[in-house]
């Protein structure tokens, strides 16, 4: 699903602030619209906001053929005398250059901009793109749009280029749509038509008078609320860049199912590792008790028992022993005894049940036995 919060154009946004919003499915089909408190926005990973006209401004400008980092470096210096306002106060992005060379260049209030983002972002709202309302009337050649209200107008040409502007009740025609349309004439881009959409069930000015006064064609459009469902064009302007743009985190943050998943197996595998390690002692224990107790049945005379491998393997030594039955070492210390005994070479040596019998010569014999 899709997002589309359009920002008011207020100073700045407070918890009360209400923002319109439309939530598309997969297949841009409107699924909900609604005007609310951003608390009661419904959320999407894949969000974009829609900025009023009123504070975007737009100039056209010839640029210099540089690279893209240079360019937004230069920007806020170059519509500086156009807009009378300090460049670092300014966020300006270039569009693609149509014409005759002359680029559209946005301009928004750097810290306007950023109180909004960041009203979004404590919300838990994260826009991908930031574009000018105006790109849902942009994408045509010679094909002028304008949104007539009761409270604003809005003039947008085929580059998405915008000027919003204040109208009487005369009906007369609007000194700012006059001056657009001088403007592009001087520049050999008069539109031959116009259209008037209506917002907010406004009524439609009288258009023959228009087209009269202008000499431009002003013809019915339809309604802005159902523009503002539409796309933007592919030219649009998104402001999300330079310092405003998305920064790449980490690993993305897991679904909370996923968390709570990985959370209950992690506490499963501790519980099967804690029964298996009591299950290892319980056999344990039982291990030993029962060597315990062979032990004392072995030696009932045993009044400690520490170490009952150790205990044992002394007990059985000293059992040989007493019935002359020959430990492991018994056969070497016999052989070392009998070498210190002579001098004389053995031609044989024998050694069974404990009796160690030396052969020196051929009418010697020595026997080692104990």
């Amino acid at each position: 699903m899709k997002l589309r919060i359009f920002l008011p154009s207020v100073e700045r946004p407070d918890a009360s602030t209400r923002f319109a919003w439309m939530l598309f499915d997969e297949r841009r089909a409107l699924l909900r619209e609604g005007t609310s408190t951003l608390d009661e926005i419904p959320r999407s990973d894949d969000a974009e906001a829609v900025l009023p006209s009123t504070r975007v401004l737009f100039a056209r400008l010839t640029l210099p053929k540089v690279s893209a980092a240079t360019i937004r470096e230069l920007l806020p210096y170059a519509v500086e005398d156009r807009l009378l306002a300090d460049p670092s106060h300014i966020h300006a992005v270039a569009g693609k250059a149509r014409g005759q060379g002359e680029t559209p260049v946005a301009v928004i209030d750097r810290e306007w901009l950023r109180a909004m983002l960041d009203a979004l972002a404590r919300s838990g709202i994260h826009p991908t793109c930031a574009w000018p309302e105006s790109c849902l009337l942009a994408g045509g050649r010679d094909d002028w749009n304008l949104v007539w209200g009761e409270r604003r107008g809005m003039l947008v040409d085929d580059e998405g280029v915008s000027a919003t502007f204040d109208h009487d009740a005369s009906g007369s025609l609007p000194l700012a749509l006059r001056l657009a349309i001088d403007e592009a004439s001087a520049r050999g881009q008069k539109p031959p038509s116009l259209r008037v959409h209506t917002e907010g069930g406004s009524q439609l000015p009288e258009l023959a008078r228009w087209s009269a006064e202008a000499g431009v064609a002003f013809t019915p459009g339809t309604q802005w609320e159902i523009l503002s469902r539409g796309e933007p064009s592919n030219e649009c302007i998104d402001l999300m860049q330079g310092d405003f743009a998305r920064r790449r985190a980490g690993p993305s943050r897991l679904p909370r199912a996923a968390v709570t998943l990985a959370a209950v197996i992690a506490v499963l595998q501790l519980a099967f590792v804690a029964a298996d390690a009591a299950r290892l002692q319980h056999e344990r224990t039982g291990l030993e008790a029962r060597r315990e107790a062979l032990f004392r049945g072995a030696f009932p005379d045993a009044k400690v028992v520490v170490d009952p491998d150790l205990q044992m393997r002394r007990n059985l030594a000293e059992l040989k022993r007493t019935r002359g039955i020959a430990s492991q070492d018994d056969f070497l210390a016999r052989l070392s005894r009998a070498a210190q005994e002579s001098p004389q070479p053995a031609k044989s040596i024998e050694y069974a049940k404990g009796r160690l019998v030396i052969r020196r010569g051929e009418a010697s014999v020595a026997e080692a036995s104990r």
